[in-house]
């Protein structure tokens, strides 16, 4: 854009910039907001590059004023239901109370710290009654099942787990809980 056309502008939107704020407080409904978009408007205005002349300065500082009031409008409304999406899969609600559905970070290192003992504690059981526990607890095979894989009785695997729940439970009372 030329200079003399920029600098005009610029001097168009000055003159105009308490009625450009009362058009975009009327539309927004927001002083604050308009007082942001007016913002915006000037630094676009300091950035443009246009290659044709503005004829009618008023006219096309209204239209840019309105298109920047329409792109917020649009970007709060994704704003809002981005929000709302993420709401509806973390939050539920208890009455009028939001429930955060995410445990805090204490949870959370309390947990993975009781998971690396109970982990530890799983290596230490025998190689048998280790790999049977592993089978049928964690990795949800039945014990029938266990007992095809593993070439012996379904009271065996049986046993091999209780014996593990046992030891299990023996180290969390050992340490505390």
């Amino acid at each position: 854009m030329d200079g003399s056309v920029k600098s005009s502008l610029i001097d168009a939107y000055l003159a105009q910039r308490d009625a450009l704020k009362r058009f975009l407080t009327a539309r927004l409904r927001s002083e604050s907001t308009a007082e942001d978009i007016l913002q915006d408007m000037y630094l676009k205005l300091e950035r443009a590059e246009i290659s044709a002349p503005v004829e009618n300065m008023s006219a096309f500082l209204y239209r840019t004023a309105n298109n920047l009031a329409f792109d917020h409008r649009k970007a709060n409304v994704r704003r809002k239901l981005r929000d709302e999406a993420w709401s509806e899969g973390t939050v539920t609600m208890a009455g009028i109370e939001a429930v955060h559905d995410v445990p805090d970070a204490e949870e959370s290192l309390d947990a993975r710290r009781t998971l690396e003992k109970v982990m530890t504690a799983v290596e230490d059981l025998p190689p048998q009654c280790k790999e049977v526990f592993k089978a049928c607890k964690l990795k949800g095979m039945t014990y029938k099942d266990a007992a095809t894989h593993f070439g012996v009785s379904t009271g065996t695997i049986e046993k091999h787990v209780s014996k593990a729940l046992k030891h299990l439970v023996q180290v969390y009372r050992e340490d505390g809980g």
